[in-house]
């Protein structure tokens, strides 16, 4: 559509008014009062961000003028104002400078696309349709959506022009635009890849010349960990090294720890010490490698080096021989060994003694000052004369060993007070040699055993009595009682020892008894007093039986003692001793009731042919050794006497 053909309207002369569109059945399409006032706004935010791409790329602006009418030119002149070329097209051509197939999209005809009329209309202003100060904006390649003043319109039709061109003119022109920044994206990222590689290049330049600067100091200075007799001197001088030395020097004590703690000085002053230059420290200087410091770095350089000290080698050996340590009387050394402390054995240290090597310190002290040591222990360093044995020997370790197990044996003998063999006492029985071979002593165990046996043997041993008359006395002699048999326990006891049995048990007996008590014959016995000449029978301290008796006259006595009933005949004849005159027996005595208590022919029966019992009539009439008695009272202890019982017999 021209813009002579636009329809004029009622409105009044210079009032804006839109340009009704055309549908798609060609009918005026109504729009919103507004809808020019939107189109502006959007049409300004539009122009400013071209406007904005246009500033950064200039060239783009260049290209796209010179593709204009030049005889229709104006400031505000695009490529879509200008009649192109049929045979050229602009490089920058998109889909707005050619028009549609009508066949295929129809005309959309916008208020841009219409010219107002100049005489009813003014023009309508936009932010795309706005023109630009010359003075102050380059000028905008934008769309056809702007439409020519009066003072710049082009000769050509633009009108109709416009109204073919789609409505995707300006997006496609903007995008153009826009995208044209992008290509000159890369230069862009140039200068950052241009200072990576001089910053590169700074920091390989500083590692550089730090690397030959450390090189450099080191090539007057020790490097790192160098330690000269046990002195730090890393990164000093060999001067500062000198100084060191020769101060050391000035002031010089080797201090003698000798045994117990006690310590005697040598001084540089007593041995008129001096202080010689030595070229061994700057040896030491030129072996090193000072570039190579960076793994000179992890590592440890010890040196050691004998400095060319001077001294009086007079004086120094004189004052060796007045070491205390040297005139003392020596104390030699002793070998650790086992001791038992009363519960185990256990390794007594060793002692070293004080019994030195006296050439051996001296040359050792003139070592020690030629390197300016400062301490010399004659115990730590060996002067003294070492013990064979110590504590950590391993067959004195083995030894002690072998002693506690013989400890482990403890045999207890069940006596009225336990008798214990244990380590206190198997202690006394080991001993070891010189090659820790070790000795239970049997020579000593049975001696034991034999005094044992004489405590508990009781035997003819002499016993407290009271009597049921309660008379204290005393009872000596016979044959009832302990007896231990020593030559069966012995052995026991030494095999058990060697073997480290604990063990309870009675002691091996030939004889045994009713207790261990003093009166070891207990409460069931018979007792005669041979002084009362009377007789009691007992059973658990009570008396049950007692009689007057008649014992052997003067020349027969009845012998003391204790005794057992050995023996019960019921009858029985007594048979004397063979008279050698005669080859008779003395006498045969039938009896009813024999109650024996010795082999040789003592025991208890009834005598029948005694006119009385007790009182004196033993002195007149006695026997001939046995205790006579009252032929029923004979009979009444037969009946409850047993074989074994006691028989206890005294004055």
């Amino acid at each position: 559509m021209k813009p002579t053909d636009t329809p004029l309207t009622d409105h009044p002369q210079n009032t804006p008014q839109e340009t009704p569109v055309p549908n798609s059945q060609g009918k005026p399409q109504e729009h919103p009062q507004n809808h020019l006032e939107s189109r502006s706004q959007a049409a300004s935010n539009a122009s400013q961000e071209i406007q904005q791409n246009l500033s950064t790329e200039s060239s783009l602006h260049s290209s796209t003028d010179s593709a204009s009418n030049p005889s229709t030119e104006s400031p505000r002149s695009t490529s879509a104002d200008s009649m192109p070329n049929p045979s050229q097209k602009s490089p920058m051509s998109t889909s707005a400078d050619s028009a549609p197939n009508p066949s295929t999209e129809p005309p959309r005809s916008t208020s841009a696309d219409s010219a107002p009329n100049p005489s009813t209309e003014p023009p309508r202003s936009t932010s795309a349709d706005s023109a630009l100060n010359p003075s102050t904006e380059p000028p905008r390649n934008t769309s056809a959506d702007s439409a020519p003043t009066h003072s710049t319109e082009s000769p050509q039709n633009t009108s109709a022009q416009d109204s073919q061109q789609p409505p995707a003119q300006v997006s496609s022109q903007d995008s153009s635009q826009e995208a044209a920044p992008s290509a000159a994206e890369p230069a862009k990222t140039l200068p950052y890849k241009k200072i990576a590689a001089c910053t590169a290049a700074v920091l390989a330049a500083v590692l550089l010349l730090t690397y030959l600067g450390v090189s450099i100091y080191f090539r007057s200075h020790y490097l790192f960990n160098t330690t000269i007799n046990g002195q730090d001197f890393s990164r000093q001088t060999v001067e500062n090294a000198r100084a060191f030395f020769a101060g050391q020097a000035d002031a010089y004590t080797l201090k003698i720890k000798e045994s117990g703690g006690k310590t005697e000085d040598i001084t540089g002053s007593g041995i008129d010490m001096s202080w010689n230059d030595s070229q061994a420290l700057d040896q030491i200087l030129k072996d090193q490698s000072a570039f190579a410091w960076p793994m000179e770095y992890f590592k440890e350089t010890s040196k050691e080096i004998t400095f060319d000290i001077s001294y009086d080698k007079a004086a120094l050996e004189k004052k060796v021989s007045s070491l205390k340590a040297v005139t003392a009387e020596p104390i030699q050394p002793q070998s650790a060994y086992p001791e038992f402390d009363g519960n185990s054995y256990v390794i007594k240290p060793e002692v070293y003694g004080t019994d030195l090597d006296s050439e051996k310190l001296l040359k050792q002290i003139h070592e020690s000052v030629a390197r300016l040591d400062e301490e010399i222990d004659l115990q730590k360093e060996g002067f003294y004369k070492a013990p064979e044995y110590t504590a950590e020997s391993p067959k004195l370790k083995e030894l002690c060993q072998t002693l506690n197990q013989y400890c482990k044996a403890s045999i207890t003998y069940e006596m009225d007070i336990p008798i214990v063999v244990d380590k206190t006492l198997i202690s006394t029985w080991l001993s070891y040699d010189a090659d820790f071979h070790v000795t239970l002593d049997e020579a000593a165990i049975r001696n034991w055993m034999t005094e044992f046996g004489r405590r508990y043997d009781t035997v003819g041993t002499t016993r407290p009595l009271t009597t049921p008359a309660g008379k204290a006395t005393e009872v000596s002699g016979g044959t009832y009682g302990w007896i231990i048999n020593e030559d069966v326990e012995f052995p026991a006891l030494v095999t058990s020892i060697r073997n480290g049995e604990v063990v309870t048990k009675a002691p091996a007996y030939d004889q045994t008894a009713a207790s261990h008590a003093p009166q070891d014959w207990g409460g069931t016995f018979l007792e005669v007093d041979l002084t009362a000449q009377h007789m009691w029978y007992l059973e658990n301290g009570t008396v049950v039986f007692e009689s007057d008796v008649v014992t052997g006259k003067n020349s027969t006595p009845t012998p003391p003692g204790v005794y057992n009933i050995l023996e019960k005949l019921s009858p029985t004849v007594l048979v004397g001793n063979i008279v050698p005159e005669t080859n008779e027996p003395e006498y045969r005595t039938p009896v009813d009731f024999w109650m024996r208590v010795t082999w040789s022919g003592i025991g208890f029966h009834d005598a029948t042919w005694q006119p009385a019992f007790g009182g004196d009539v033993y002195l007149w009439n006695g026997s001939h050794g046995c205790i006579n008695m009252p032929y029923y009272n004979a009979q009444e202890l037969y009946s409850i006497l047993q074989l074994g019982t006691p028989v206890v017999v005294h004055y």
